[in-house]
């Protein structure tokens, strides 16, 4: 899986962003892997609905368009659920650490990407 570093909006610092673009690291996503640092995100893309079966750590998920813009946000998402956005105009999900949106302060409508970095 490819990774990537970008400046969070409202953070101190940049995150490394692993990428799961292909389709059997969009499959795959965060299964079998350890918990997600505090600085460390997934980002799927295309996709506009994942899962948490098998997981064993709660997730913190965005629901951004094809300009970063956060259409929906979905904080502490437990093991075994299945989430899917509303919004036709999601091109992408990104995956933090649970824990992480309330310490970044972000909020509907906010770039998730400081400019430049998208």
């Amino acid at each position: 899986m490819l990774s990537n570093n970008l400046k969070i909006k409202n953070t101190a610092h940049r995150y490394k962003v692993y990428l799961a673009y292909n389709f059997l690291n969009r499959a795959r996503g965060l299964l079998f892997r350890k918990k997600l640092a505090v600085d460390e995100c997934l980002l799927i893309s295309p996709c506009s609905s994942i899962h948490t079966i098998g997981m064993r750590y709660s997730l913190d998920i965005v629901f951004i368009d094809a300009c970063g813009i956060i259409l929906e946000i979905h904080e502490d998402v437990k093991s075994f659920r299945c989430i899917s956005s509303s919004n036709k105009q999601t091109r992408t999900v990104v995956e933090f650490r649970s824990g992480s949106l309330k310490r970044m302060g972000l909020r509907l409508n906010d770039h998730l990407f400081e400019r430049g970095d998208q």
